[in-house]
C-alpha cells in the first residue's frame, strides 16, 4: 500500500521522477516490518541492539571549536549523543536511517526517519542532491473517529541551490491542505550554496550484494533460511518439554464421582491422570526416553546465525571460556568489531553530513554568527583492548605532549563535554598549590 501512496505523491503531488524503484521500496517496507515485529522473536532487534551496544559504548562525540557556531551545533550533539546506541541499533535493524533537522523556536532539533519513508530521486557522485521523505504522521482523534495526516518534504539540489518543498496528504495519498498544526511551516524555501540534501544518511555496514549502494540492509539480510531453522528448533524444544511433564497415574475409584460416574474431585493442574486399572493386574508402563538433543542442535544454528551475518560466536551462542585469558577472549571478538569499526564509519560520514545541514539552516535562520567547527569522534577500543593497557598508553601518551588533559579526562569520564572536561582540569588545577607554595618561598 505504501508504494502506491509514495509513487502516487511523486508523479501526482510533487510531479518528480526518482531513481527509486518499486523493488527497493518493498524491501524497505518488508526490512521496516522485520525490525518492528514485537509477536515473535526477533534476531533482528537482538543483533542490532547487541552490536549498538559494542559499537557505542564508552565513545564520545564532540563539535570542535571556539566560537558560537561550535556552542549552537553542540547542543544538538549533545542531545543526540544520548540517543546514539537507539540510533544505531535502528540503522542495523532497518537498514538504514535518516537523521532530520529542523528549527525551531531558535534551536536545531531533529527526526529520525526509517529509510522506508525515504525516495532517493536523484544523485550527484555519492552526494544525494534529490530526495522526498515522509517526515511526519500525525493521527488526530476526532468525535467521530480518527484521522491520519501524512508530511511530505521533498528536497532538490540544482545549481548549488536547494529548494526544500512541504506537501500534505491522508492516509490514502490525497493532497490535502496544510492542516493547523503545520501552519507555521514554511511551503517552499530556497537556500543557497548548497550541494546536498539537508540531512544524514546512517546505513548499515552489511553488504547488500549489489553493484548499487544506494540503500542499506539489515544486519540478518540472507540469513532467514537459518532463522527460520531455528525458530522451527525453539518449538520442537518447546514440545519436548511439554511431553516430558510428569503426571502421577492413578486408579479412577480414588477420586469421588457423581451420580452419573463423572469425577467431581479431580484437580484441574494435570498432575494426576486417572486409568481403570483390573485388580490384581498392573497395565501400567512407565515411558521415559532421554531427552533429545535439540539445545545442541539450536547451539549449532545460532553459531551458523553468527557466521553468516559476519560476527564473533557469543552474540547468541554459548562460548566457553575455560582456561582463556582475557587477551584471548577479547581477541575472539575480532571479527565482531570489524562490523562496529565499519558502523563507525558510517557514523562519521551520517553526522558529517547532519551538522553540514544543521550548519546551512543556522545560517539560513540566523541563529548565530558564523564560525569553523569540526566533529571529532573518540571511539572506544575496550572491545579489542584491556582498559589497564590502554590507561597506560593514555597517559604515556600525555607524558610525552601528544594527548591532552582534556582527552586523558574525557577517556574516563566519556560522558562528559569537551567544555565540562576543560572547566574541571582548571578548577583542579586552580587549588593545586604551586612549587613556591610547599617550599615557602612565594613573596
Amino acid at each position: 500500500m505504501f508504494k502506491s501512496i509514495i509513487n502516487y505523491i511523486l508523479t501526482n503531488v510533487f510531479k518528480i521522477n526518482t531513481q527509486t524503484t518499486d523493488k527497493e521500496i518493498n524491501d524497505n517496507s518488508k526490512y521496516a516490518r522485520i525490525y518492528q515485529n514485537i509477536d515473535d522473536i526477533n534476531f533482528n532487534a537482538i543483533f542490532s541492539n547487541k552490536l549498538a551496544n559494542y559499537t557505542i559504548s564508552d565513545s564520545t562525540m564532540n563539535i570542535d571549536g571556539d566560537n558560537k557556531r561550535t556552542e549552537l551545533l553542540n547542543k544538538t550533539a549533545t542531545s543526540m549523543w544520548k540517543k546514539s546506541k537507539k540510533i544505531t541499533s535502528m540503522a542495523y535493524g532497518y537498514g538504514g536511517l535518516i537523521i532530520v533537522p529542523y528549527v525551531k523556536g531558535g534551536k536545531i532539533y531533529y527526526n529520525l526517519v526509517p529509510q522506508d519513508r525515504l525516495t532517493i530521486d536523484e544523485t550527484d557522485g555519492e552526494l544525494i542532491t534529490g530526495a522526498t521523505v515522509l517526515a511526519e504522521r500525525k493521527v488526530i482523534k476526532g468525535t467521530i473517529g480518527e484521522k491520519t495526516y501524512l508530511r511530505w518534504t521533498n528536497y532538490k539540489v540544482e545549481n548549488n541551490n536547494i529548494t526544500i518543498t512541504q506537501q500534505y496528504s491522508d492516509e490514502k495519498g490525497n493532497k490535502i491542505p496544510a492542516p493547523d498544526f503545520w501552519k507555521d511551516i514554511q511551503e517552499v524555501r530556497t537556500i543557497t550554496n548548497v550541494d546536498r540534501v539537508l540531512f544524514g544518511y546512517l546505513k548499515s555496514p552489511i553488504n547488500n550484494r549489489k553493484a548499487n549502494d544506494k540503500y542499506g540492509v539489515p544486519i540478518t539480510y540472507g540469513c532467514d533460511a537459518t532463522i527460520l531453522e531455528i525458530k522451527t528448533t525453539l518449538k520442537q524444544i518447546v514440545r519436548e518439554y511439554e511431553l516430558k511433564e510428569c503426571f502421577v497415574g492413578v486408579d479412577y475409584t480414588m477420586f469421588q464421582t457423581d451420580s452419573k460416574g463423572k469425577i467431581t474431585e479431580l484437580p484441574s493442574n494435570g498432575l494426576y491422570k486417572t486409568f481403570n486399572f483390573d485388580e490384581g493386574e498392573n497395565k501400567f508402563n512407565v515411558f521415559d526416553p532421554a531427552f533429545r538433543p535439540y539445545t545442541e542442535r539450536l547451539q549449532e544454528l545460532y553459531k551458523r546465525l553468527e557466521h553468516e551475518i559476519g560476527t564473533s560466536y557469543g552474540i547468541l551462542s554459548e562460548v566457553d571460556t575455560f582456561n582463556a585469558t582475557a587477551t584471548e577472549i577479547k581477541r575472539s571478538m575480532y571479527d565482531t568489531f570489524v562490523i562496529c569499526d565499519d558502523m563507525r564509519t558510517n557514523i562519521e560520514k551520517c553526522m558529517d553530513d547532519f551538522f553540514y545541514a544543521c550548519n546551512v539552516l543556522a545560517n539560513a535562520y540566523n541563529l548565530s554568527a558564523n564560525g569553523e567547527y569540526k566533529v571529532v569522534f573518540d571511539w572506544s577500543y575496550s572491545l579489542l583492548e584491556d582498559t589497564q593497557t590502554e590507561w597506560q598508553q593514555m597517559t604515556y601518551a600525555n607524558s610525552k605532549g601528544i594527548v591532552s588533559d582534556v582527552e586523558l579526562r574525557q577517556w574516563l569520564n566519556p560522558k562528559e563535554t569537551l567544555e565540562e572536561s576543560k572547566k574541571v582540569i582548571e578548577e583542579i588545577k586552580a587549588q593545586q598549590p604551586s612549587i613556591e607554595d610547599m617550599l615557602g618561598t612565594k613573596e
